[in-house]
């Protein structure tokens, strides 16, 4: 009995292990783990130690409308999805590549042209994160992302 009760105790441990999804991020990042389309979740912005979850929706997402996106391609090619009211879609066009840890990309006219830190990295989900300046004041944007 003690035999089978160890056994089922290494069982869960591996299956722990091994359906982990996360990306370790700690070193150049996986090109081929980061392509794909990845849909706008939701953001955070933090500022002077505070943080500012909006609980809903990505903000530029239109309601009743499928979510924006960015699309990371086979070859350095990315897309920036966008429907605007009434549902109606725009695609931008340009190009992406990675840099250890971050993620750079330059889309032209979408707002998504730039070096994001790349917080974290799994088979479904991406987090990306750009400090800045705001009218004199510093913070964080984090940007989520689904697949």
């Amino acid at each position: 009995m003690k035999k089978l009760s160890n056994l089922f105790v290494l069982i869960v441990i591996l299956v722990t292990v091994f359906t982990s999804c996360t990306k370790d991020i700690s070193g150049p990042v996986d090109v081929n783990f980061a392509e794909g389309k990845w849909n706008f979740d939701k953001s955070t912005v933090s500022s002077s130690g505070f943080t500012l979850p909006y609980t809903t929706d990505y903000l530029k997402n239109e309601d009743g409308c499928p979510k924006d996106y960015i699309e990371l391609l086979t070859g350095g090619v990315a897309k920036n999805g966008n429907y605007t009211s009434g549902c109606a879609f725009e695609q931008k066009v340009g190009i992406w590549s990675t840099s250890g840890t971050n993620l750079i990309m330059s889309v032209a006219g979408s707002g998504i042209d730039g070096t994001f830190a790349i917080v974290s990295l799994s088979a479904t989900e991406l987090i990306l994160k750009i400090d800045g300046t705001y009218e004199g004041k510093s913070g964080t944007l984090n940007l989520y992302f689904k697949k």
